[in-house]
């Protein structure tokens, strides 16, 4: 009789800590939630429990050679009416076109776009009312003529013969690799600018008796590749010519190998090495 009240004391003792626990346990997150918290652990102890991360960069680098030229002349004429400044615009591109392909270039590697046309205002100064005023000078047409070639050879003589013909504006002069070997590159350079990554966590990783055990993200930065420049080009050098220059000579452009670069930032898990 004795045993069975000591046993029911018992039972009766082990659920009033129970309770009791469990009330405080509803407490604390009652606590919380009034802090604008929620069940579970906090932040804080989450972070505690989360695996360690490492962040590294990895970059890689190639060379392509370019197998094409691109180069963008910009024709401009201004007149009275829209109807002369567009007939204009359109003789000088036509005269140049027929001169481009006396010189070798194919209908096919020269295309026109982005024609505008709007009336021109210039801005002078009123003596008289201390303010300066619009003064319409009349419709001006833009329009660009694109050559896009592989032979490289023609790049001088296109420019030369632009020029010749009353085209005066150059907007770039580009010698590039084709874009499926740019792709094809640039897919190689992300592998190996990981390998770089991975490489560098290892040693930064191997005097700490640490290893990588997983990877979290990996970030691949914009890629970039240098460009050409003009060498001796008449449209250049026009404002600086000098009696003694010689501009008979063709214009001449130098080609380089082309650098792109890939970065890419990779965050590791990494842990303690288990010992074997």
């Amino acid at each position: 009789m004795a045993n069975q009240i000591l046993k029911s004391l018992l039972i009766i003792s082990l659920l009033s800590i129970s309770q009791l626990t469990f009330a405080s346990d509803i407490k604390a997150s009652s606590e919380r939630l009034e802090k604008g918290g929620s069940f579970g652990p906090s932040w804080e102890e989450r972070q505690h429990y989360l695996p360690d991360f490492m962040r590294v960069s990895g970059v890689a680098s190639g060379y392509l050679s370019s197998e094409q030229v691109i180069i963008e002349f910009d024709i401009e004429t201004l007149s009275d009416s829209a109807g002369t400044s567009l007939l204009q615009n359109n003789q000088s591109i036509s005269k140049a076109i027929n001169q481009m392909k006396k010189a070798g270039v194919e209908e096919s590697e020269l295309t026109t776009q982005d024609m505008r046309i709007y009336p021109s205002y210039r801005q002078e100064y009123d003596d008289r009312t201390k303010n300066y005023k619009s003064i319409f000078e009349g419709y001006k047409v833009e329009n660009k003529l694109k050559f896009i070639s592989k032979k490289l050879d023609l790049a001088g003589k296109v420019i030369d013969v632009a020029v010749s013909n009353g085209i005066n504006k150059i907007s770039s002069v580009q010698f590039v690799p084709t874009q499926t070997k740019i792709k094809e590159l640039k897919d190689s350079l992300i592998s190996q600018a990981v390998e770089d990554a991975v490489k560098r966590a290892n040693l930064a990783l191997q005097s700490l008796n640490y290893e990588i055990k997983s990877v979290k993200s990996i970030d691949i930065e914009n890629d970039s590749y240098g460009r050409n420049q003009l060498y001796n080009s008449k449209a250049s050098f026009s404002d600086s010519y000098s009696a003694g220059s010689d501009l008979s000579d063709e214009t001449k452009l130098f080609d380089n190998l082309k650098k792109f670069t890939v970065s890419v930032n990779v965050s590791f898990i990494i842990g303690r090495k288990e010992s074997s």
